[in-house]
């Protein structure tokens, strides 16, 4: 997974160092790219630190696949999102959703969580996932 979003990273630190023609283009300005930047280390962060709970129950276990599935279909989007900028057409507006529900999918299946010995490590999950869903809307804001 490292590699997967050190990659989606060079992706976008190169959209980013595109020379752009007059027109404005989907690759955004430092500001949108940045949005994008940070929203990517996020959904890094929190699958990293998601992968570190140790289920110790299957209900625990059950809800941290469920989160893990729900960022894996945010990787998915902005895998698509990112190809998409890169190659100069526009994004399909279904995978904004996509993020959004995949996020929701995720932080609706750690608040299930109930065993107090992960509890810290699910409050630091959930919050880079919140981090994210801010950097979504920052993404939605500077990127027109």
């Amino acid at each position: 997974m490292a590699r997967f979003s050190l990659a989606l990273l060079s992706l976008c630190v190169a959209a980013c160092t595109l020379a752009a023609p007059m027109q404005r283009r989907q690759t955004g300005d430092l500001q949108c790219n940045l949005a994008r930047l940070q929203i990517i280390a996020d959904v890094a962060s929190a699958e990293t630190l998601l992968s570190q709970i140790n289920a110790t129950d299957l209900a625990t276990a059950s809800a941290v696949a469920v989160a893990q599935t729900g960022l894996k279909s945010v990787d998915t989007a902005i895998q698509t999102i990112l190809a998409a900028v890169l190659q100069g057409n526009t994004a399909p507006p279904e995978t904004r959703d996509q993020v959004g529900n995949g996020l929701t999918a995720a932080q609706t299946a750690l608040k299930s969580i109930t065993d107090p010995s992960v509890n810290a490590s699910v409050a630091a999950v959930q919050a880079k996932i919140t981090s994210a869903g801010a950097d979504g809307n920052n993404v939605v804001a500077e990127c027109k």
